[in-house]
């Protein structure tokens, strides 16, 4: 770990020396004198949220002392970006970030502990417990959630109704029941989208193998290699061998299919809806074609498991105005401004004073959503460094386990041994 955080500073020094500064992406807000706060990111460089950025920029900026101004780069150079900011001179105080950005910064030591800055008796009465969770490293709040819900289940109720459900399934069995049926109505119906390829299959095995019981990580150690994991890998083959789930299989595939009325079920974000008009569902149309669900559990009783997924404000421990930039935070997260986010973007709040309101009451599709949230955690490769790398063995092992080219205790055996070896070299 030490070598790569290493390399990883040597890549960002080289990077200054040629030329790749910072200064590459826009600024906005107030002028660099009358700025005491900068606000890095990249939802105000995007055509869809940038006017939601400029106008909460503009609001804060007409009431507070201490104006904020915006730096933003596309989403791809954001994390980058930061790295290169946090080694320089210019001034940085909060940025907005996605949980795989946050666990690379998290690494590196740059992120200030919200702890000190608030205390975890206001924060745990502020923010909803499953997001705080999100933003979490070794006891310490490195960030505070913006706009956070999970990677979650949908199904098409049309499809469920036709197989004799009236409800999405509760169990394990019941779930196997319900695809064995929709394949029985309809053979050309693929019952289950889930992600078997690139690195989305990790993203979607992960909540499953918790659904078992298992773990890839605990406390530091490499789980990975349990009857639990055999257990639901043994499950996933034979999903594959009964048809209910395709090799090769990707988001953007089981968008289109579940748009066309040709999957069942698949795992995605709370945009889900959103997706499907854009891929050809209409509005009026939308209740009977697509619903979020608890994901089963193994046993009636057991917590359904979800992937957190969202957007989290740091404050960079190299900030010197660190409670003008928590200030700042409070203003972006609070309920006024966190309902007028999922008014404009669909964006979901995270404070329990907005979840608690008429508006998101209101909302059947966020309420559901969120409260299917509640149980979720976050993916075990968020805060490792290298957690792209980490997916990609866990990818590769699981396609070879379901192509039959390992056994299942040779696959997660590999897996295992891999990991270990890339987490601690």
């Amino acid at each position: 770990m030490k070598k790569r955080l290493l390399g990883t500073m040597i890549l960002v020094v080289s990077t200054m020396l040629f030329g790749c500064s910072s200064k590459s992406g826009s600024e906005a807000g107030t002028s660099k004198e009358s700025s005491k706060i900068v606000w890095a990111g990249w939802s105000g460089e995007e055509e869809s949220t940038k006017p939601f950025i400029n106008d909460l920029i503009h609001s804060y900026n007409s009431e507070a002392k201490d104006k904020v101004k915006w730096v933003g780069w596309p989403w791809k150079d954001t994390q980058q970006q930061l790295i290169i900011r946090n080694q320089g001179s210019e001034q940085l105080d909060v940025a907005q970030v996605d949980i795989n950005m946050f666990g690379a910064l998290a690494k590196m030591g740059l992120l200030e502990d919200i702890n000190t800055l608030l205390g975890k008796k206001e924060l745990s009465k502020t923010y909803e417990g499953s997001a705080l969770k999100v933003g979490q490293v070794d006891g310490k709040q490195l960030g505070v959630p913006w706009s956070v819900a999970s990677i979650g289940m949908v199904y098409n109720p049309t499809i469920l109704k036709k197989a004799g459900y009236d409800n999405p399934p509760k169990t394990i069995a019941e779930f196997e029941d319900c695809m064995a049926k929709i394949k029985a109505v309809d053979p050309d119906i693929i019952p289950y989208g889930v992600a078997t390829k690139e690195e989305t299959m990790a993203t979607d095995f992960q909540p499953w193998l918790w659904t078992f019981g298992g773990k890839i990580l605990k406390n530091g150690k490499v789980t990975l290699d349990s009857s639990k994991t055999k257990d639901a890998m043994n499950w996933y083959k034979e999903l594959l061998k009964n048809n209910f789930i395709q090799m090769n299989m990707t988001r953007f595939d089981a968008r289109q299919l579940f748009a066309e009325g040709k999957l069942a079920f698949y795992d995605d974000a709370i945009s889900a809806k959103g997706v499907a008009m854009q891929n050809g569902i209409s509005e009026d149309k939308l209740a009977e074609s697509i619903q979020p669900m608890e994901r089963p559990v193994l046993n009636s009783g057991d917590d359904p498991q979800a992937a957190m997924w969202g957007h989290l404000l740091v404050v960079f421990k190299k900030s010197k105005n660190k409670e003008e930039a928590l200030s700042f935070i409070k203003f972006v997260t609070s309920e006024k401004q966190a309902l007028k986010y999922l008014n404009s973007n669909g964006m979901p709040p995270v404070v329990k004073s907005a979840l608690s309101s008429d508006e998101v009451k209101a909302d059947t599709w966020t309420k559901s959503w969120l409260d299917y949230s509640k149980t979720g955690q976050r993916l075990e490769f968020t805060v490792e460094q290298n957690g792209s790398e980490l997916n990609n063995i866990l990818v590769e092992e699981l396609q070879g386990i379901l192509l039959n080219k390992k056994s299942v205790d040779e696959g997660v055996t590999s897996a295992s041994k891999r990991i270990d070896e890339a987490i601690n070299q």
